[in-house]
């Protein structure tokens, strides 16, 4: 699934419009959204100011339009993504009780 297409309709902009914010043909925003065409970093850049959201979110990598993290969650990440694997295994292994599936499957 395309998601520029679906947030520049979301936006109410025609094919025309954004090309003109991205300073190209309307031809090439139609390419875009049938991903006949690759847009580079800056044209994604613009993309993700105008939709407010994440070039994960755009490109398809996520399903999570804006990060939704406070501080103290990221910080929490950082340090996570930091630390030896024997670590991550006990970090993991404290917050499984914790985790999403775990509560679905609690509740269900």
């Amino acid at each position: 699934m395309n998601r520029i297409k679906e947030l520049r309709i979301k936006r109410g902009m025609t094919q025309k419009e954004l090309a003109h914010v991205l300073n190209c043909a309307p031809t090439a925003v139609s390419k875009y959204e049938l991903e006949q065409l690759g847009i580079d970093s800056d044209k994604i850049n613009v993309l993700c100011e105008i939709f407010g959201c994440t070039a994960d979110y755009l490109l398809c990598r996520s399903e999570t339009p804006t990060p939704e993290l406070s501080p103290e969650e990221e910080r929490l990440l950082v340090a996570w993504r930091r630390s030896p694997p024997e670590i991550r295994a006990i970090i993991d292994a404290a917050l499984a009780p914790y985790s999403q599936s775990a509560i679905e499957s609690s509740t269900a």
